[in-house]
């Protein structure tokens, strides 16, 4: 049998915790007979020891139940999740800022609305509005030409602005399912369901023709999987 065992790293020489005293001497793991560490949150590691051992509580050695691990175990989960669904919104106004900075008071603001609809009518029918005509003029070049760059510019905005919204909502959506995925029967599975968050996917190969991977839940790099989308 084995003891569930969470602790803080203790100084290497004296044995005391790193919570109680500054390590001088290099934090350690504390000498536990058989102790393995499978999990860390904030400061304390987490894993098993032989049943002889005696745990220490004063020294943040402590023995803990399955369901105590558990709870910790969805609360790094939950914590994640809460700084995922900020990260991807951060994530994704940066992206925005990259991709559509440069139209954001001139090409887009000006093809809008009535702009486009007088181009795409004109490119349609050959029929110009007077806007047209007199950008054309004063620009030195033809009404089509005009007209086709407002609606190429207008569309390649659009175009743009929906495959970040739909990207960002992918990892929303992802990170929105990930607590109802965790399984809380055991340990064992409670871990399992923890390593599952931080895994990646493919999402294209590079010049090199190597796999560029990217988080699956983590938004982190929703850039890199903009670029390679």
């Amino acid at each position: 049998m084995a003891k569930n065992i969470k602790w803080i790293k203790v100084d290497s020489v004296t044995g005391v915790s790193e919570a109680t005293t500054k390590a001088k001497n290099g934090a350690v793991n504390p000498n536990l007979s058989g102790l393995t560490q499978t999990f860390d949150w904030g400061q304390y590691q987490y894993g098993t020891a032989d049943d002889s051992v005696s745990t220490d509580d004063s020294n943040h050695i402590h023995e803990i139940t399955d369901a105590e691990w558990i709870s910790d175990i969805t609360g790094k989960i939950q914590e994640f999740v809460r700084t995922w669904k900020v990260v991807v919104y951060e994530k994704e106004l940066d992206l925005r800022k990259q991709e559509l900075g440069t139209y954001a008071d001139s090409v887009y603001a000006s093809a809008s609305g009535y702009k486009y609809e007088a181009a795409t009518a004109f490119l349609s029918s050959a029929t110009a509005n007077a806007g047209l005509t007199t950008e054309a003029f004063y620009r030195g070049t033809t009404v089509n030409t005009v007209a086709t760059k407002i609606k190429a510019n207008h569309e390649a905005y659009i175009t743009k602005d929906a495959k970040i919204s739909g990207l960002r909502g992918l990892y929303s959506d992802r990170i929105d399912g990930i607590l109802a995925g965790i399984d809380t029967s055991t340990v064992a599975k409670a871990l399992t369901s923890y390593v599952g968050i931080h895994t990646s996917e493919k999402v294209g190969t590079d010049e090199s023709s190597e796999d560029v991977n990217v988080g699956y839940y983590n938004p982190s790099q929703l850039a890199t999987r903009y670029e390679y989308s």
